[in-house]
């Protein structure tokens, strides 16, 4: 059976049973492992998701016909850190809540190619996915009447996508914490009206009737600016970890951020947020130079810095969980909205809560 990237594993083994002669999902579960609870069952993959042991794991990799490292690669909730730890023999649980990640509906274009009528769900770090294939917005909404949003009319949303993903695979881990960081500091801006970009609204409109719905568009109409952010606070980050940014060159950052925003539109109260940002990501003491080695010892080997490493304030535990989760700012979409920026000696402060 063909993968679907990020599938929930509740969702692929529905399809999988369904493959094979549409066996009750009961009746299959079991195949694969008893329930680590008594009033254990499986549930419906559109509102949860279950976790497998190793060992249920390694059994099914042998009913799929795949290898372990395969199934880990494409289902998300299969990996080491969601495995359940649990050692002896296969089993399984499915909780209440999805703990970590959120189940959004697959791209019916691309649940055809696969050959599957069913409805699969993905296995998501946020409430929302992009079908870049077929330029499509997709979300955990199961109302009538919010299916995929097609992206034809707003081209730089899927190719901002595009960009995020090639940030988050060049930098690794610490791209990935840069994009969150930059995801946090757009939601603000989005809950405060005063801050908004005159372009967000232009997108919403193009979106019709679906626009009308704030709080689902909302990542939506602001992706673009909340990826090229990301690209900037990287820069900065990736400076300010080799100990090589000094105050005047974090200042013409920081002002060429203020570009950016003057830009897009936003008024220049929002670099306060971003001043925020930097003071969580302090400069660091510049390396003491060793005199015997020469400054040569001192440049980094080519190719070394390709990665961002993680630092403080943010931990490899982080990434293990969603994408507001990973963020080391506060600011979460739509828990401001009665946040409201003030005048203060020296600039602004925010009033409201968090």
């Amino acid at each position: 059976m063909p993968f679907i990237g990020g599938e929930s594993t509740g969702s692929y083994m529905r399809r999988l049973a369904d493959l094979n002669g549409g066996i009750p999902d009961e009746e299959f579960w079991l195949m694969i492992g008893t329930p680590l609870r008594q009033d254990g069952v499986p549930s419906d993959p559109r509102y949860g998701d279950g976790y497998l042991n190793l060992a249920a794991l390694e059994r099914l990799a042998i009913m799929s016909g795949r290898q372990v490292a395969e199934l880990q690669r494409a289902l998300p909730n299969l990996r080491n850190h969601r495995l359940l730890p649990v050692e002896g023999p296969p089993v399984w649980d499915w909780p209440w809540d999805t703990d970590g990640c959120f189940l959004v509906r697959v791209c019916e274009l691309c649940a055809r190619t696969k050959g599957t009528s069913l409805d699969a769900y993905l296995a998501s770090d946020a409430t929302w996915q992009v079908c870049a294939r077929h330029g499509r917005w997709l979300d955990n909404r199961r109302e009538p009447g919010t299916a995929a949003l097609p992206l034809a009319a707003l081209p730089e949303v899927v190719a901002a996508h595009r960009l995020r993903l090639q940030l988050e695979r060049r930098l690794g881990g610490g791209g990935r914490a840069m994009f969150a960081d930059a995801y946090a500091l757009a939601s603000c801006w989005w809950n405060i009206p005063a801050l908004t970009a005159p372009i967000w609204q232009a997108r919403r409109r193009a979106l019709g009737r679906a626009g009308r719905d704030e709080l689902r568009v909302a990542p939506l109409v602001f992706y673009p600016e909340a990826v090229r952010l990301a690209q900037a606070l990287a820069a900065r980050e990736r400076r300010r970890l080799r100990r090589t940014l000094t105050p005047d060159e974090d200042h013409a950052w920081l002002e060429r951020v203020a570009l950016l925003l003057e830009e897009w539109g936003l008024p220049a109260e929002g670099l306060d947020l971003v001043g925020i940002w930097a003071s969580r990501h302090p400069l660091l003491p510049r390396p003491r130079r060793n005199r015997r080695a020469g400054a040569a010892a001192q440049r980094p080997a080519r190719g070394r810095h390709r990665r961002l490493p993680l630092h403080a304030p943010h931990t490899a535990q982080s990434l293990q969980t969603t994408l507001d989760q990973r963020s080391c700012l506060p600011w979460r979409l739509g828990q401001m909205i009665t946040t409201e920026l003030e005048p203060a000696p020296g600039g602004w402060t925010l009033r409201g809560r968090f």
